[in-house]
């Protein structure tokens, strides 16, 4: 009689924390849902102002015969890729700011 007992309290404590658990990521997901469904403004509105940005040109690179569409550091943090809608991608030196062949 014990042995039986015993038996089935793992297999119902197995079932009580798989609906336990279930219970759970439903929740889960309804407040991930809240999260997702928010508008830009009420995001925005919760954020800190950063004050005045100031920037100031330093250099300008001339080489593109278009508008530049995008441009990045390279992974050393010594050249920029650029590149424009002539088609063009030119590696520049950022310490010198001379082109790189």
């Amino acid at each position: 009689m014990a042995a039986q007992e015993v038996a089935s309290q793992p297999s119902d404590t197995l079932e009580t924390l798989k609906t336990e658990s279930e219970t759970l990521k439903t929740k889960l997901e309804e407040e991930r849902a809240k999260l997702h469904d928010v508008e830009l403004h009420q995001v925005a509105e919760k954020t800190e102002a950063l004050g005045q940005f100031v920037m100031k040109t330093r250099r300008t690179l001339k080489g593109h015969g278009n508008k530049v569409l995008c441009m990045d550091w390279c992974k050393d943090k010594r050249r920029i890729v650029s590149s424009s809608q002539d088609g063009k991608v030119i590696v520049w030196d950022a310490f010198t700011t001379n082109k790189v062949k």
